[in-house]
């Protein structure tokens, strides 16, 4: 996701603050990621561990960790291209690096490789994408492995294959304060949920839509195309009043 100058400068001292436990809280009502992350933290989430799934070169990780500075940052990706950075990451601010694809068990998966890396993901087995074998593992295992403390963040960015993370991680959900999901408006591959579906597919799980950040449009007719979508528990103290105020 492209960062404006505005967000560059507020993470860099987001990064300064960190140490102190402080944080600039950026409350404005915009549907952009900042601002998403910053009323979660205004509400007074403070989780002990933010887990990311597709975490590419750990962009997300980094915006999200002055917001979340006493967490643990474990991240997915199964994309050795991807090692080297998040290496860096992992010495220099403890990022966990779970060198995998996240699934609904354990083994492995037909992952393909786009030549961005960034539209890479797991792929259905009739598919016809050039792939690479990667291994899998489930959200609960690695939460049970690592002994990661609650409660948690969990972030996919997955290009549709949602519903086998999410199926894998079902312990942690019922501890996950903040579910964020790039979530689509159109069917990419055959059983994969729009957004509407996911949001069905949470609901008996616990986990219902507060929030919303970057909306993206379809360049050819204007149709909306993605979001990142938000979810907190049905439990919440946002979703005690009825009421706009």
């Amino acid at each position: 996701m492209a960062r404006s100058f505005r967000t560059r400068l507020k993470a860099f001292a987001n990064t300064l603050l960190a140490p102190a436990g402080l944080s600039l809280q950026l409350t404005r009502d915009v549907f952009d990621m900042p601002g998403l992350l910053a009323r979660a933290a205004a509400r007074g989430l403070r989780p002990g561990s933010v887990i990311d799934i597709g975490a590419s070169d750990g962009c997300w990780s980094l915006l999200a960790r002055p917001y979340f500075p006493r967490a643990t940052f474990v991240l997915f990706e199964p994309l050795t291209e991807r090692a080297p950075e998040l290496a860096q990451l992992e010495q220099r601010y403890g990022f966990r690096h779970i060198a995998a694809a996240a699934g609904d068990e354990v083994g492995e998966t037909r992952f393909a490789v786009e030549d961005d890396l960034d539209g890479s993901g797991v792929v259905p087995a009739n598919s016809d994408h050039d792939t690479r074998v990667v291994p899998v593992e489930t959200v609960d295992h690695v939460v049970a492995t690592h002994q990661l403390k609650g409660p948690f963040v969990l972030k996919l960015d997955t290009h549709g294959f949602e519903v086998p993370i999410l199926s894998g991680a079902i312990d942690t959900l019922a501890h996950v304060e903040l579910l964020i999901i790039e979530a689509y408006n159109f069917e990419l591959q055959p059983g994969c949920l729009r957004f509407h579906e996911l949001c069905a597919w949470l609901e008996p799980h616990g986990l219902r839509p507060c929030d919303v950040a970057d909306p993206m449009r379809r360049p050819g007719d204007g149709a909306l195309w993605q979001m990142d979508l938000a979810f907190a528990p049905k439990t919440s103290l946002l979703f005690k009043s009825n009421s706009f105020r």
